[in-house]
């Protein structure tokens, strides 16, 4: 790929930048270091660097002092989709939400660069230097540029706050503990130039990026003229062949019903002799049948009366978390599970894992608040039953409207 001229550009100004305050940098003393862990899985080694390691970092931070947070990622492969879920759940639970549109913007573009995977070996620095402001790289590479404190502060709350990952990682971080040496060797490791350049493509500017969506559309719109033209005579060989083949059908269909009338005429009189009889318990068993759909049909009515107190009591409920509306997170959620005499809550399953977790975790408070309170219907026969609740998040929806009550048969 030939680099465009202002790439060049913007990469000797980079270089310029760093030399402006690496001696800034350079000053800063280990604070700690910790591996972030989250199911049992290992992703990266956090490593803290201030002015003053005998002080506290966020008072540092409050006066105004230069700080660097250093991620070395050691989890064999991170999705970007799992990325951008954990640092956007573990900035919003660690921070109250900001109204700053450009903090707004620093945040998503930091959570959603990653184009693909993160690997082992892969490195992030959060530069924060005084006058100048925060500066994030992936791989040497710049993703974020801008003068807020703001955006540090936010970030190494998820390190430090009230619910960063445990008390073992926080007290690590805030140097209550001494790092071990095998630790530190291994966030020092170098990342490698075939890894910085692999990942030079995540960062092309937008011309670069619109050239080679526009090269890719021509590309696919002539792979569907090829076979939009290869489909249309399949069709028409396929229709000649259909038309001769039902011709035949037809043919034989014909003469089938003839047959098949004849014999049916013969049957019918075979079969009325013997009707008669057959009547009176035909009769009997028609009505026992009727009772039987009746109660079958009472107890799905009932069924569907306290699905449909439980879905109210949800939508009336549901309030849109901050954070979500922050991060512009919407889109349906839905739940299945059982519920028993005990208004229990069992059997739990999210049918929406695309749909951000802070959506669902809202969705399923409200569901215990209705089994709590939403009293069952009392000729509801059974010992457990199983439901599917829906919810769906959108800033457009001011108001959702009153469901339908079930009709009672």
């Amino acid at each position: 790929m030939i680099v465009s001229f202002s790439r060049v550009i913007y990469s000797l100004i980079f270089v310029i930048g760093i030399n402006l305050y690496s001696d800034q940098v350079l000053a800063l003393e280990l604070k700690g270091a910790a591996i972030y862990q989250e199911l049992g899985k290992d992703y990266y080694i956090a490593s803290l660097y201030v002015t003053d390691s005998s002080q506290d970092a966020l008072v540092l931070l409050a006066d105004d002092k230069a700080q660097k947070m250093i991620i070395k990622v050691i989890a064999k492969r991170w999705s970007a989709r799992k990325w951008k879920a954990q640092w956007q759940n573990n900035i919003a639970i660690n921070n109250v939400v900001d109204a700053d549109p450009k903090l707004a913007a620093s945040i998503v573009s930091f959570t959603e660069f990653p184009l693909s995977s993160l690997r082992a070996g892969d490195e992030l620095i959060i530069d924060y230097v005084p006058n100048i402001g925060t500066r994030i790289y992936f791989n040497s590479h710049p993703v974020v540029n801008t003068k807020n404190i703001k955006l540090y502060s936010y970030l190494l709350n998820t390190w430090l706050g009230k619910f960063s990952p445990n008390r073992i990682f926080r007290d690590s971080i805030a140097g209550l503990t001494v790092p071990k040496t095998e630790l530190l060797i291994r966030a020092d490791d170098v990342v490698s130039k075939d890894r910085i350049a692999e990942v030079s493509t995540w960062f092309v500017n937008k011309e670069e990026k619109i050239e080679e969506k526009n090269k890719a559309r021509r590309q696919q719109e002539l792979l569907v003229a090829a076979e939009l033209s290869k489909k249309k005579n399949n069709e028409l060989n396929k229709n000649k062949a259909l038309v001769k083949k039902q011709s035949e059908q037809e043919a034989k269909q014909r003469r089938f019903i003839l047959a098949q009338q004849k014999q049916d005429e013969a049957l019918k009189r075979k079969q009325k002799k013997k009707s008669d009889a057959k009547n009176q318990q035909k009769l009997a068993n028609k009505q026992k049948k009727k009772k039987q759909q009746d109660d079958l049909a009472m107890q799905a009515y009932y069924q569907k009366l306290y699905l449909w107190q439980l879905q109210s009591k949800i939508n009336e409920s549901v309030v849109y978390p901050p954070w979500a509306k922050q991060f512009s997170q919407q889109g349906p959620v839905e739940l299945t599970f059982s519920t028993d005499r005990s208004t229990s809550l069992l059997n739990l399953v999210n049918k929406t894992p695309a749909t951000s977790k802070i959506l669902v975790q809202e969705v399923e408070r409200r569901l215990s608040l209705a089994l709590e309170t939403i009293t069952r219907p009392a000729l509801l026969q059974g010992n457990s039953w199983s439901f599917s609740i829906h919810y769906l998040f959108s800033p457009a929806i001011k108001e959702l409207a009153p469901l339908a009550k079930p009709k009672k048969p």
